[in-house]
C-alpha cells in the first residue's frame, strides 16, 4: 500500500505560491506529499476505497459539500473513513458552510450579526417581507444563497420587491437564502473597518480587507491597541468553539461609532480561506507572508499529529511583524 503524509486537494495552478511553500515545508521534514486535483482525484479516490492507498492527513481547498457527486467531497469522506486526519472534518465543515445554520448557532451564542431573515427553500416565488421585516432589514439590503461561496449569487443592494427575490434565489432554488441587514463600516482613516479573521489551530490571524479591491493587509500591534481591536479575536475564538472548525476565516466589521460601536459578523464561517497570492501587478488578495505562515505551521501540525504529539488548541495573535525603527505600539 502506498501512503502519503499529507495530501493536498487543489484545483487551481500547481505553480501557486502556498503550494510550493507547503510542498517545501513538507520536504524539510521528510513528509511524503501529494497534490489532488480534479486530473487525479477518481484514481485517488478508487485506490483509498480499494485500500491501496493511505492519506494520513488531508488538507481540503475545493469540496463542496451541496453537490452530492462532487468529488473532492467523496475524497474528503474517504479519507476520513479509513482513519486520516481531514483539516476540517467533513461533517463539521458541512455544517458551518451553511449560512442559515451558522446564523442561529451564533445567536444562540450571543455573537452580534446582521438582522437576517431566512427564507426556505420551499417557500414560493411570491414570497414577500412583511412591513416589519422591511423596516428592519432597511434598503438596500443583502440577498446571499445560505450555501455559497465566494460572492456568487449575492445580490448587494436589493431593495425587497417580490420579483427581486424570486430572481436571486433561482440562482439556486434547491438552497435556503438569507436576507440581510446591509452593514455601512466605520472609517479608520483610509480604510474600512472591515476585516477578514483567519483561524488556524487556536492561532487568530487578523487582516484587514478592502470590501471593493479584495487587498488584504496584516492587522499590526499599533491597530490593535490604537483602533480596540481585540474582539476581533475574542469573536473568531468563539466561532471556532460553536463550530468546531480548526481552519477558517470569518468577516468582520466594526460598524457605528462611540456607544453606538460594535462588531458584526458579515460572512460566518468560511473552510476554504482565499490562499491565492497575487501579484503587485494584479492587486488585491492575501499577505504573502501570513500565506506562508499558514504553509509552514499546518505542515508543522500535520508532523506533531503522525508523531503523536499534542497539537494543543492554544489562543494567540499572530499579528505583522513590527518596523525596526518603531518598536512601541
Amino acid at each position: 500500500m502506498k501512503k502519503y503524509d499529507f495530501a493536498l486537494a487543489w484545483n487551481s495552478s500547481h505553480r501557486e505560491k502556498f503550494v510550493n511553500w507547503v510542498r517545501r515545508e513538507c520536504s524539510l521534514r521528510k513528509l511524503e506529499f501529494l497534490l489532488i486535483n480534479s486530473n487525479n482525484a477518481k484514481d485517488v479516490i478508487n485506490r483509498l476505497e480499494k485500500g491501496r492507498l493511505k492519506i494520513k492527513f488531508l488538507l481540503d481547498n475545493e469540496s463542496d459539500y451541496d453537490i452530492r457527486t462532487d468529488l473532492f467531497a467523496r475524497l474528503c469522506y474517504a479519507v476520513k473513513d479509513i482513519g486520516g486526519y481531514v483539516i476540517c472534518d467533513p461533517d463539521d465543515a458541512r455544517e458551518a458552510a451553511n449560512k442559515a445554520v451558522a446564523h442561529y448557532d451564533l445567536i444562540k451564542a450571543n455573537i452580534p450579526v446582521p438582522y437576517t431573515v431566512v427564507v426556505r427553500n420551499w417557500e414560493p416565488d411570491n414570497f414577500k417581507l412583511t412591513k416589519e421585516e422591511i423596516r428592519r432589514l432597511g434598503t438596500p439590503f443583502i440577498i446571499k444563497p445560505a450555501s455559497g461561496f465566494g460572492q456568487k449569487g449575492v445580490v448587494k443592494n436589493a431593495d425587497g420587491s417580490i420579483k427581486e427575490i424570486a430572481r436571486a434565489r433561482h440562482f439556486n432554488r434547491g438552497d435556503n437564502f438569507l436576507l440581510q441587514e446591509k452593514i455601512e463600516p466605520v472609517f479608520f482613516d483610509e480604510r474600512q473597518g472591515w476585516f477578514r479573521v483567519y483561524f488556524l489551530f487556536g492561532e487568530i490571524i487578523p487582516c484587514w480587507w478592502n470590501t471593493e479591491t479584495g487587498r488584504y493587509s496584516h492587522v499590526t500591534l499599533r491597530e490593535m491597541y490604537n483602533y480596540r481591536l481585540l474582539p476581533l479575536a475574542r469573536i473568531t475564538s468563539e466561532i471556532a468553539r460553536i463550530t468546531n472548525m480548526e481552519f477558517f476565516t470569518t468577516e468582520i466589521a466594526i460598524t457605528g461609532k462611540g456607544k453606538e460601536r460594535r462588531f458584526v459578523v458579515i460572512d460566518y464561517v468560511n473552510d476554504q480561506p482565499e490562499l491565492c497570492v497575487r501579484s503587485e501587478k494584479v492587486g488585491g488578495g492575501p499577505v504573502p507572508e501570513v500565506v506562508q505562515h499558514i504553509a509552514e505551521r499546518i505542515v508543522e501540525i500535520a508532523l506533531r499529529m503522525l508523531k503523536d504529539k499534542e497539537v494543543g488548541i492554544y489562543r494567540s495573535i499572530w499579528l505583522s511583524k513590527a518596523n525596526l525603527e518603531d518598536e512601541s505600539i
